[in-house]
C-alpha cells in the first residue's frame, strides 16, 4: 500500500521538478515514484509536454496578481484615512466660522489642505504613474489656493502670481513628467520640444499677466520684449542645434556663437540695446577708444564663432583624407 497519495504527489511535482521543495517533500516524491509507475509516467509527460513551466508559470502569476490587488487595496485604506485627517482641520474650522459668522478663512484652510492631500494621499490612491499624478495634483490645488486667497483678499495678483508658480514647476518638474508613460507615448522623441514650449508659453503668458493686471503702458511691453526676445531666441537656437544639427561639437558651438552674435547685433537694431550699455575704453597713443560692451561681446563671439567653423572645417577635411 501506498505510503502518499498520488493526488498529492502529483501537485508537489512541479515544485519537485525546479527543486525548491523542501528536503522532507522531495524525500516524499522519490519514494513514492519508486513504487509508481503511473506517477512516474505523469512526471515524464509533464516533462515533455512543458506542463511544468506552464504551471509554474501560472502559479507566478497569479501570487503577483494577489499581492499587486492587497498592496492596492491598502493604499486605497491609507489614503482614505490620510484624506479623513486632513478634513478634520477643515471641518473645525467650518464650525468655529459658522458660530463666529464668518467662513471666509475656512475657504483658505480647505484650498491649503489640499496641498498636504496632493503629496500624501494621491500617491497612495493612485495604482500607476503615481509621480505624474503627484505632480499634477500639486500644481493644481497650488493654483487653486492662490485663487482663493486672491479673491478673499479682493486683491488682483491671481494672474501674476498664478503663471510665475507654474513656470518654477514647469522648468524644474517637466524635464521628468514627460518621461511618464502616459505623456511620454504622446510626445514620443519630442520630449525636449515639448519641455522647452511649455516653458516658453508659461513665460510669454506670465509676462502678459503682468502687463495685464497693473495696467502697464507700452513702455513695460517694449521693455520686455528687449529682455525676452533675445533670450528666448537665444535659447531656442542652442537648443535645435544642439538637438538637431548633425555636425561635430566645435561646428555646433561655433554655429551658437555666431547665432549669439547675430541675435544681438539685430537686437542692437530693433531696440537699441547696445545703445543704452555700458562703455570700455582702451587709451593709447594719446587717444582714448570707446567701445560698447554689448557691441565688443556681439563681435567677439563673431569672431570665435569663426575660428571654430574654420577650425572645424579644416579637421574635417583632414579626416575625409
Amino acid at each position: 500500500m501506498m505510503k502518499y497519495n498520488c493526488d498529492m504527489i502529483r501537485d508537489l511535482l512541479p515544485l519537485y521538478q525546479d527543486g525548491v521543495c523542501s528536503e522532507s517533500s522531495r524525500a516524499a516524491v522519490e519514494e513514492h515514484l519508486a513504487g509508481c509507475a503511473g506517477c512516474t509516467d505523469y512526471l515524464a509527460s509533464m516533462r515533455d509536454s512543458g506542463i511544468i513551466e506552464e504551471t509554474m508559470n501560472t502559479e507566478r502569476e497569479d501570487a503577483i496578481s494577489s499581492q499587486a490587488r492587497f498592496f492596492k487595496r491598502r493604499s486605497a485604506v491609507v489614503g482614505a484615512v490620510f484624506a479623513g485627517l486632513f478634513m478634520l482641520p477643515v471641518v473645525i474650522c467650518m464650525i468655529v466660522g459658522l458660530a463666529t459668522g464668518g467662513i471666509s478663512w475656512v475657504l483658505i484652510v480647505l484650498a491649503a489642505m489640499l496641498i498636504p492631500v496632493s503629496l500624501i494621499a494621491v500617491p497612495l490612491l493612485a495604482s500607476e504613474n503615481k509621480a505624474l499624478w503627484t505632480l499634477g495634483a500639486s500644481a493644481v490645488s497650488l493654483t487653486l489656493l492662490l485663487g482663493v486667497c486672491c479673491a478673499v483678499s479682493g486683491g488682483k495678483w491671481f494672474f501674476i502670481a498664478a503663471p510665475a508658480v507654474l513656470f518654477g514647476i514647469a522648468v524644474f518638474f517637466a524635464p521628468f513628467a514627460v518621461r511618464a508613460k502616459p505623456v511620454a507615448a504622446r510626445v514620443g522623441s519630442r520630449k525636449g520640444l515639448a519641455v522647452l514650449g511649455l516653458d516658453t508659453a508659461l513665460y510669454i503668458i506670465m509676462m502678459l499677466g503682468i502687463g495685464l493686471t497693473n495696467g502697464l503702458s507700452g513702455s513695460y511691453y517694449r521693455l520686455a520684449a528687449e529682455i525676452s526676445v533675445p533670450i528666448l531666441i537665444w535659447i531656442w537656437s542652442m537648443f535645435l542645434t544642439i538637438r538637431y544639427m548633425k555636425a561635430r561639437g566645435v561646428l555646433k558651438a561655433a554655429l551658437i556663437l555666431g547665432i549669439t552674435a547675430a541675435v544681438m547685433l539685430i537686437c542692437d537694431l530693433i531696440f537699441g540695446i547696445g545703445q543704452r550699455s555700458s562703455i570700455a575704453y582702451i587709451e593709447a597713443f594719446d587717444r582714448r577708444f570707446e567701445f560698447g560692451t554689448y557691441t565688443v561681446t556681439a563681435v567677439l563671439c563673431a569672431v570665435i564663432g569663426a575660428v571654430l567653423a574654420l577650425i572645424g572645417a579644416l579637421t574635417g577635411k583632414k579626416r575625409r583624407k
